[in-house]
C-alpha cells in the first residue's frame, strides 16, 4: 500500500523502527524505545522459503474491479472464481488478493475486521469456494495481511479513542496522554498504527493470520489460502515479524511469507529476509524498469536508462540475498502508474516487458490488465489510485457479463472500442494478450526456464541498449537477448554463451547459424527480444 512518494518516510521507519518484545509503556510524546535487543531463535526448525513458489506466475486482483457475479457493478469472489480458467489459460499459477476484510474505503487497507470478509464481495463461504476451485486447477492463493494499522472504524480503536481507561488504550501510538491524537499510516488519521510492543496485539493479529490458514476451523490448514502478502513491512518491528513468521510457519510449514518493503536498495531489502519472509517484492528492479516516480518514459522499460543498472542489481542481489530468498520481479502494481503509462502504450515495449518478465529466475507478478495494456495513473481528489485500479475490460463495449462498472469517469484512461480488452485481443495472435499468453507458455514448458541456473551474458554491441541473460535445466538452455534501445543494435553473443550453433528463437520460430569461433551476429531491431534455443529444443 505503500506510495511511492513515501519513500523517503518509509525508509526512514525501516531504519529507525526498533525490534522489542517489551510491552511499551502508555503513549507519551516523550516516549523512548528501549535498546533493540537480539532476535531469539524460533522454536521449530525454519522449514524455509516453499519450493512451489520459487518460479510461480503470481497475478495480483483488485476484486473490486475484476469480475463481477450478482450484477451490482463491483467486483466479487463469485465473479472471480467466475474467471480462473481465463486466468489458468494465461498462466497464472498464484492468485494474490488485495484486501477482501469489511472497510470503510474503496482500497481496503483501512481493515475493520480481520477474520471476515466485505459483504459487498461475497461472504466466508464464497472464499471457501474460490480457495476449492484454485486448489482444483494446482492453483495457489495468497490473502492481502495488514498488520501494521487498522481503519479508526473498528470496534477496539473506537473504545479505546479518548478513553485511556480503554482495555484497548495500548493497542494504539497514541501522541497525547488524553488518547485524542494518534500516530496513522502516512499521517492518515482513518488508519491509527498498531502498538506491536503489546503482546496482546501482536497475539490478535496472529490469531487472525491462523484464521485465514484453517478456512473451515478444522484443524487442516491445507484447506485454506497459501500464505500472505504482508502490507507496509517496513513499520512493525523485527520481532513482529519474527512471531509472525513462526506462527505461520508452525500451522502450515509450506505457506508463503510475501513481504512489501518498499525499499529501492537491495542492502535495506536483505535484512527482511532471515526469520522473517520468504520473499520480497524486488523494488530495486522496478526502479530500473520505471525511473523516477514522478515521471514517466524514464526508465529502462522506455530505452531512457542503461542495463549496466540490471546487471549490476542482479550482482548486487546475488551477494547480499541469502540462499533460498525469493525476490519477486513485476512492472506495475495496485500503487504504481500502470506499464502502459510509463511506456507512451508502446505496444513494442509492452511486449518487451513481458518477455524480460516471463525470462527471469524466480517467481514473477503480474497486476492484472497489464495483459492487456490497460492504462493508468494517479488521479487527483479524491479517487487518487482508483484510476490505477480500474474495472477490468473485458469486452469491447464495456458492458457484459461480469464486468465490473463501480469506476467510470469521464476521465478514465480505458474507453470502449480502444482495442484494450479480453474480448478484442482474444481472437488476435498479434494482439499482447496473445503475447503474454506466449510468453509465459514458453517459461512453463521449457525446462531451462524451470532451471536454476542462470547468469547475465557479455554482449559485444554497436550501442548501449541490448542485454542478455542465459537460462539452464535439465540438459536444455536459452539465452534471451533484449534490446532496451530506441534504435537497431548490432550485438555478438560469444558461442559458449549459447545453446548451441543451430538455433531457434522460441517466440518467432526464426533459425539462426553460430560459429563456432565468431559466435553469433544479431541485428536487434528497437525494443526487441529474441529466446534463442537449440533448433532441435523447439
Amino acid at each position: 500500500m505503500s506510495p511511492r512518494s513515501l519513500l523517503p518516510l518509509l525508509i526512514l521507519l525501516a531504519a529507525c523502527a526498533p525490534a522489542l518484545p517489551e510491552v511499551r509503556p502508555a503513549a507519551s510524546p516523550s516516549w523512548t524505545a528501549p535498546p533493540t535487543p537480539s532476535a531469539t531463535a524460533t522454536d521449530i526448525p525454519d522449514p524455509g522459503s516453499p519450493s512451489w513458489f520459487d518460479r510461480a506466475v503470481l497475478y495480483e486482483v483488485y476484486v473490486r474491479s475484476f469480475a463481477d457475479a450478482n450484477a451490482d457493478g463491483v467486483g466479487d469472489l463469485a465473479g472471480l472464481e467466475a474467471r480462473l480458467d481465463y486466468l489458468e489459460d494465461l498462466g497464472v499459477e498464484v492468485l494474490w488478493l488485495m484486501p477482501i476484510y469489511p472497510s470503510p474505503s474503496v482500497h481496503g487497507y483501512d481493515v475493520m475486521d480481520l477474520t471476515a470478509v466485505h459483504p459487498e464481495y461475497g461472504s466466508l463461504a464464497d472464499l471457501q469456494s474460490l480457495v476449492a476451485a484454485v486448489h482444483a486447477k494446482g492453483m495457489r492463493i495468497l490473502m492481502d495481511f495488514v498488520p501494521s494499522h487498522i481503519s479508526d472504524e473498528h470496534p477496539f480503536f473506537k473504545d479505546a479513542l479518548e478513553n485511556p481507561a480503554s482495555p484497548y488504550s495500548d493497542w494504539f501510538v497514541w501522541t497525547n496522554d488524553a488518547h485524542t491524537t494518534y500516530a496513522g499510516f502516512a499521517g492518515s488519521r482513518d488508519m491509527p498504527r498498531l502498538n506491536h510492543y503489546n503482546p496482546e496485539v501482536v497475539e490478535f493479529l496472529l490469531d487472525a493470520a491462523r484464521f485465514w490458514l484453517d478456512l473451515d476451523g478444522d484443524g487442516d490448514f491445507g484447506d485454506g489460502i497459501d500464505g500472505f502478502r504482508v502490507d507496509n513491512a517496513t513499520f512493525p518491528p523485527t520481532e513482529f515479524f519474527l512471531a509472525l513468521r513462526r506462527a505461520v510457519k508452525q500451522a502450515n510449514p509450506d505457506a508463503l511469507l510475501l513481504g512489501e518493503a518498499w525499499l529501492p536498495d537491495p542492502a535495506d531489502l536483505a535484512r527482511y529476509f532471515p526469520g522473517q519472509f520468504d520473499a520480497l517484492f524486488d523494488f530495486s528492479a522496478y526502479q530500473v524498469l520505471a525511473g523516477d516516480p514522478s515521471f514517466h518514459a524514464d526508465g529502462l522499460l522506455a530505452g531512457r536508462a542503461h542495463p549496466a543498472l540490471l546487471t549490476q542489481l542482479f550482482k548486487e542481489e546475488a551477494r547480499l540475498f541469502p540462499r533460498g530468498a525469493q525476490p519477486v520481479r513485476f512492472l506495475n502494481n495496485h500503487d504504481t502508474d500502470r506499464t502502459a503509462a510509463e511506456v507512451g502504450a508502446d505496444p513494442l515495449r509492452e511486449r518487451l516487458g513481458a518477455a524480460w518478465l516471463a525470462a527471469l529466475p524466480g517467481p514473477v507478478m503480474l497486476y492484472y490488465g497489464e495483459e492487456i495494456g490497460m492504462a493508468g495513473t494517479k488521479g487527483g481528489p479524491p479517487d487518487y489510485d482508483s484510476y490505477r485500479r480500474a474495472p477490468m475490460d473485458w469486452y469491447a463495449a464495456e458492458q457484459g457479463v461480469g464486468q465490473t462498472t463501480w469506476f467510470v469517469p469521464a476521465d478514465r484512461s480505458n474507453h470502449a472500442d480502444d482495442g484494450i480488452s479480453v474480448e478484442e485481443q482474444s481472437g488476435d495472435p498479434r494482439s499482447l494478450l496473445a503475447f503474454y499468453r506466449a510468453v509465459l507458455r514458453v517459461r512453463r514448458q521449457h525446462p531451462a526456464f524451470q532451471g536454476t541456473e542462470w547468469a547475465i551474458v557479455r554482449l559485444e554491441t554497436s550501442g548501449a541498449g541490448p542485454w542478455a541473460l542465459v537460462r539452464r535445466g535439465n540438459d536444455q538452455a536459452v539465452t534471451a537477448v533484449f534490446n532496451f534501445a530506441s534504435e537497431a543494435r548490432a550485438v555478438i553473443v560469444a558461442a559458449g554463451d549459447l545453446p548451441g550453433l543451430s538455433l531457434v528463437d522460441l517466440l518467432s520460430n526464426r533459425r539462426f547459424e553460430a560459429s563456432a569461433g565468431e559466435g553469433l551476429t544479431l541485428e536487434l531491431p528497437p525494443a526487441s527480444v529474441f529466446y534463442l534455443a537449440a533448433s532441435h529444443a523447439n
